[in-house]
């Protein structure tokens, strides 16, 4: 028997989606694929799997990606699916849990990797709205008066809005994911001092 969810997480959210997933495990409802905002489970037996997602520097369809996921076949972890660079990784219970020399550094490297991300997309945003702003200024010294320059008033002037909007919501995310990285670090630190 199969299940298809739709459900969303953002980019910042991968605990909460891990925590979801192995929700569902508990209740025998078993991850065999994963896709853009599309699970699809099938019925198993309660806590058969473990979950865990990964960011990979590189997307899994790559050369590197590709052997990353045979090496983790290798060792009795499965890949069940992929959005982007991450990948959805399953392992058996009764294989034990997913086993890392330093949880605390992988985790450290992931979140880091996903604030890199947002560092991007932030970037990227500032480029946008300062673009926007100059292209509505030039329109506006210039006095030009078409239809081009009417639409591409309306199109730059809605990108601004959107990117700053969109910037604002992801404040709060990443000030957490900050918190995160700092407390990761004073645990590595701690670790390291033992």
């Amino acid at each position: 028997m199969k299940k298809v969810i739709f459900k969303t997480f953002f980019i910042w959210e991968y605990e909460k989606e891990e925590k979801w997933l192995n929700k569902m495990s508990s209740k025998g409802w078993q991850l065999v694929d994963a896709r853009l905002f599309k699970y699809t489970f099938e019925r198993g037996e309660p806590d058969e799997y473990i979950y865990r997602l990964e960011l990979l520097d590189k997307k899994p369809s790559t050369s590197e990606g590709k052997a990353y996921v045979d090496f983790l076949d290798g060792v009795n972890i499965e890949s069940v699916g992929q959005c982007r660079n991450w990948i959805y990784l399953r392992i058996k219970r009764s294989n034990g849990d997913f086993s890392s020399e330093d949880k605390v550094h992988s985790n450290l490297t992931r979140i880091m990797r996903v604030d890199d991300l947002y560092q991007f997309s932030r970037n990227l945003t500032l480029c946008m709205v300062v673009a926007s702003f100059a292209f509505l200024l030039i329109c506006h010294e210039v006095d030009m008066q078409t239809r081009w320059s009417d639409f591409l008033t309306g199109f730059f002037t809605g990108i601004g809005i959107g990117a700053s909007v969109m910037s604002l919501i992801m404040i709060p995310a990443m000030t957490r994911n900050r918190k995160k990285i700092k407390q990761y670090i004073r645990e590595l630190s701690v670790n390291e001092g033992n």
